[in-house]
């Protein structure tokens, strides 16, 4: 009887594959064509395949081949491409490569004229000859390893039988041969995929089977470098890379399911379920109107750089709806949403626990949080990339209504505002990677309501810092500022592009300008750009809206970086501090303008020890810095025996560890104490429900007597959570389903 029991909640709790009769076998022989076939076919036909771009360099348009061909010399080399350049990224000889490609593109093309087929191929045997015969190697491991590889097998399976033996062999038995499969994450599909490249040309079944093992093995959710278990991606360490290593990722990921679908070789299920978590809980929440958000970038932070990387992911979503028909409604949801004067469907709150990485989705704006950890790395510097981005892993909060709001604002940036951060305003060091030093860094949501909290420590300067969102509102805290730096030290609430007038309301007075500074001190509102900015008394308030004046060569150079001197406006908005705050705190609200100001969030407590807010459903989020004990606006008292993160609602709570590190804690309300059973491992950092209305199995048995406890997705809503251990001398099993179903099932066994 046990046994059929479990047999049923199995059954009704894992949902049924829809069964079909496999394809009779293809030979060997006919999935290469196949897939060769469907390679050519993608990159030379399909409108997506030059804008999915899988790396930051610039790749030369197709459009622009038979210019290239026509500019060619006689040597197979172009003037203007510095050939000895010792740069490291946006390597020149590189674009050697890119325009082989693009005229290999438009000859395999269908369509393409035969006179214009022959002018092509020809410049691409002259072009392809000079470079076998200097063989050039950049002072950048990647383009050698990976960069130009990667391209010359893509022109060799696009030449077909037209590529040359000289041409043949430097690709496939010195180009894509040198450098074996190994590394992590992209790196690992990068090399991987030069080695498929290389097995499909000598039709070679071992070489093709290592590339595709390699590169379908990295779908899998790891706690090392890869995709994470909160479906965010990570490269270079536990940095958060969703832009930059997890764009190229999802790019790589939907050219391979393209070009391998109905061969031996196609996406499993399996793998497939976990590329389409990753693109539709990861990638769709991070870009907002065709822009990508400025904290997903990574370093990556050139000209257009948010709204190329927009594009590049739209491009894989129109990808995924044919390779994953399943789901093509919700990859078609995020084209329109990222078209011009596309409608946003997508909303709540959604905290990445890995990567120390919130976001805040509603109908009208998004807002993104970006925090660091001794965990997690905010941010890097690498080959002359990111110059200036020191502090913006330290709680950046970025607030978009249109999506324009930030695009190429980094030359005029003052870097010690960036917008949410506290820090001081002197120059910044040397880095290669910047994180915060401590462990209290996370977040938790409940519904569309979400908490974040960081414990500021850079440079000599503390501060406890808090984020409340709900609804139309994010109430932002800080607490316990302590610090000195001659340079003094500020708040960010905004540095964004001018747009419009400035309106300056205080003591029931408004002032609006154009251009300008002010200072003021006290209760003051701030608008611009549809922002309504709340601030309590405390620190002056200072705003400015003036011209400003940089260079793109502050933030990343390389041989395409502009050397103009850039202009424009910026509206900036921050909290002076003073050079020695001992104890300073701020509180204000962002808000749209348009929002009614009863409906704001209330601040309830903005201590060193614990920081509350209460929002309009009647959800109270709490920060307890230390263990402690706080009353709620219904006159319930809450008390926590270690520092958490709470977020309550009615009778029931959410509650985080934001350190990663507590096994268990009690929290109490009005003396009614639920020990709470925390997650560790990778599922560290995400929330646990208490309910003090009902009373469940784990609280009957009491958790001491829990061996484990698990939280299981089955997909479509449904949850599965499973506990097991001992009571009164009787092992058990519980089940939990949610979702589609509701009953509660007790298995006990001898």
């Amino acid at each position: 009887m046990r046994a059929s029991l479990l047999t049923i909640l199995v059954a009704l709790a894992i949902p049924l594959a829809a069964a079909s009769e496999p394809d009779a076998p293809k030979s060997f022989s006919h999935d290469v064509d196949r897939a060769v076939a469907q390679f050519r076919d993608f990159f030379a036909n399909s409108p997506d395949a030059h804008g999915m771009r899988d790396t930051n360099e610039a790749r030369p348009s197709p459009d622009q081949a038979l210019r290239f061909a026509a500019e060619l010399g006689a040597d197979g080399r172009w003037s203007d491409i510095d050939y000895e350049s010792k740069a490291r990224s946006g390597w020149p000889p590189a674009q050697h490569w890119q325009r082989i490609q693009a005229m290999a593109t438009v000859y395999a093309r269908t369509g393409t004229g035969a006179a214009d087929r022959a002018t092509l191929l020809a410049a691409v045997h002259r072009a392809f000859g000079h470079w076998i015969v200097r063989d050039y190697l950049c002072t950048n491991w990647w383009f050698n390893q990976i960069g130009v590889p990667k391209i010359v097998g893509a022109t060799l399976l696009l030449l077909g039988d037209a590529a040359t033996p000289e041409e043949f062999h430097y690709g496939t038995q010195v180009s894509l041969a040198r450098y074996p499969i190994k590394l992590t994450g992209q790196n690992k599909i990068w090399l991987a995929g030069n080695t498929l490249m290389r097995g499909l040309l000598l039709r070679d079944e071992t070489l093709i089977r290592a590339g595709i093992d390699a590169i379908w093995d990295e779908i899998e959710i790891t706690t090392k470098e890869g995709l994470q278990p909160d479906f965010s991606f990570h490269q270079h360490g536990a940095q958060q890379q969703f832009g930059n290593y997890g764009l190229a990722y999802a790019v790589n990921m939907a050219i391979w399911a393209r070009v391998l679908d109905g061969t031996r070789w196609q996406l499993s299920p399996a793998k497939l379920d976990a590329l389409r978590s990753y693109l539709l809980e990861g990638q769709a929440w991070i870009s907002w109107h065709g822009a990508m958000d400025i904290s997903a970038c990574g370093r990556q932070l050139m000209p257009g750089s948010p709204l190329d990387k927009a594009s590049t992911i739209t491009r894989v979503m129109r990808q995924a709806m044919i390779f994953d028909q399943v789901r093509a409604p919700d990859y078609a949801a995020f084209v329109a949403r990222n078209e011009a004067g596309g409608a946003n469907t997508l909303t709540g709150f959604r905290h990445f626990w890995r990567s120390d990485y919130a976001v805040f989705r509603r109908p009208e704006f998004m807002a993104t949080l970006k925090m660091s950890s001794n965990r997690v790395i905010g941010t890097e510097r690498e080959n002359q990339e990111n110059l200036s981005g020191y502090h913006l892993g330290d709680g950046a909060l970025y607030l978009y209504r249109r999506g324009d709001e930030y695009i190429d604002i980094f030359p005029l940036w003052n870097w010690n505002r960036v917008p949410g951060v506290t820090c001081a305003q002197t120059v910044q060091p040397e880095f290669v990677v910047s994180h915060m030093k401590s462990d209290f860094v996370g977040g938790l949501s409940k519904g569309d309501a979400g908490l974040a909290a960081l414990d500021y420590r850079r440079d000599g300067v503390s501060a406890k810092k808090a984020w409340f969102f709900h609804r139309d509102a994010i109430v932002c805290l800080g607490a316990d500022i302590r610090g000195q730096s001659p340079a003094g030290i500020a708040t960010t609430l905004n540095q964004v592009h001018l747009r419009g007038p400035v309106r300056v309301i205080k003591a029931g007075r408004a002032e609006q300008f154009d251009t300008g500074e002010r200072v003021v001190n006290g209760e003051t509102t701030v608008e611009h750009d549809g922002w309504r900015y709340t601030i309590a008394a405390g620190s002056p308030v200072r705003i400015a809206a003036l011209p400003a004046v940089g260079n793109w060569q502050n933030v990343y150079r390389n041989p395409t970086t502009p050397t103009d001197d850039v202009r424009g406006s910026l509206f900036t908005l921050w909290l002076d501090h003073g050079t020695e705050p001992t104890g300073a705190s701020y509180a204000y609200t962002a808000a749209l303008a348009n929002a009614s100001p009863g409906d704001a969030p209330r601040v309830l407590a903005n201590g060193p020890s614990l920081q509350a807010a209460a929002l309009e459903d009647g959800t109270v989020g709490v920060v307890f810095w230390t263990a402690g004990e706080f009353g709620l606006p219904d006159g319930t008292r809450l008390k926590a025996d270690a520092p958490c993160l709470v977020l309550v609602k009615g009778m029931t709570a959410q509650v985080v560890d934001p350190t990663h590190k507590l096994a268990r804690l009690a929290l109490a309300r009005d003396g009614v104490v639920r020990e709470v059973v925390l997650p560790v491992g990778s599922a560290a950092g995400t929330p646990v429900q208490v309910d003090w209305q009902h009373t469940s199995l784990w609280q009957i048995f009491g958790a001491g007597n829990l061996e484990a406890m698990a939280r299981v997705r089955l997909g479509d809503g449904l949850i599965m959570e499973v506990a097991c251990g001992i009571h009164e001398k009787r092992r058990f099993r519980r089940f939990v389903f949610s979702g589609f179903f509701a009953p509660l099932a007790l298995v006990l066994l001898p």
